[in-house]
């Protein structure tokens, strides 16, 4: 019998998701490679992405939806995740979220976290981080 441990492919913490970025760019370096860019996700075939929103949002009504998505041969991106965030639905307060990364679906070698934001007056998560891991 085989026994498949977990592997971390991405983490970033103190980040700061604003309405203006909807992605991790190539200037977020990733805790576990030290690299920027896309996330690699070669090594895994499902995982779990773990969100935790420190510091109380800014804004009336913020709400963040956090995704993964996974790019196919031509570049395209293509979602991997619920539709509804990765738990299912949005984040609206400080505390930390959860979710299944392919939902069945084969992931490809290349990964990115994607969100979106809303609300009114700035909507701003602050100290956010990200933990993506992954079994093969």
């Amino acid at each position: 019998m085989s026994v498949y441990r977990s592997t971390e492919v991405f983490r970033a913490s103190g980040l700061t998701i604003a309405s203006s970025t909807n992605h991790i760019a190539a200037g977020i370096t990733n805790g576990v490679t030290g690299r920027t860019g896309p996330i690699d996700v070669s090594r895994i075939s499902n995982g779990l992405l773990v969100v935790n929103c420190v510091d109380a949002p800014t804004g009336t009504n913020p709400t963040l939806a956090v995704l993964i998505d996974v790019q196919d041969a031509f570049g395209n991106w293509v979602l991997v995740s619920n539709a509804a965030g990765i738990s299912g639905s949005a984040i609206g307060s400080s505390g930390f979220t959860y979710g299944n990364v392919s939902t069945g679906y084969q992931l490809t070698d290349t990964a990115r976290i994607r969100w979106t934001l809303t609300g009114t007056g700035g909507p701003q998560f602050t100290n956010v981080s990200f933990s993506l891991y992954g079994r093969p």
